[in-house]
């Protein structure tokens, strides 16, 4: 049976939860309207790393899981076009404060995640979200 890493035994879970309980709730909400647990996953794991981080049980951790979950801003953008498919990048980028080229670079990432797809044109088509 594998062993748990010893940097690990003494990690103060219920303290990270208790001093971020608002975010906390966010990736549970954000988790749950994006119908997966990247979200909540992402958030849990930057608190272990900022813990192991803050306590020096840990030099500088890399990240090495660019990428792979949906951050905040691909949250949003998410959010949006499933409430609003026929929005347009520019709505978007006003809607959540971001600049449209941003806009257009998370929705070319969500395009080749295969979580969103464009349907018909650019000037009449509207954006599936693919549910995974």
């Amino acid at each position: 049976m594998g062993k748990l890493n010893p940097v690990f035994e003494h990690l103060p879970v219920e303290n990270m939860v208790f001093s971020n309980q608002q975010q906390y709730y966010d990736a549970i909400a954000a988790s749950t309207a994006a119908g997966q647990s990247g979200p909540f996953i992402d958030f849990m794991l930057t608190e272990i790393r900022d813990t192991l981080e803050k306590h020096k049980a840990i030099e500088k951790v890399p990240n090495k899981v660019p990428n792979k979950v949906p951050n905040k801003s691909e949250i949003n953008v998410l959010d949006l076009l499933l409430k609003s498919p026929n929005i347009t990048a520019s709505a978007i980028a006003m809607e959540i404060g971001l600049t449209d080229r941003a806009v257009r670079k998370i929705l070319s990432s969500l395009k080749e995640q295969g979580l969103i797809e464009r349907i018909g044109s650019n000037k009449s088509g509207y954006w599936k979200v693919n549910q995974k």
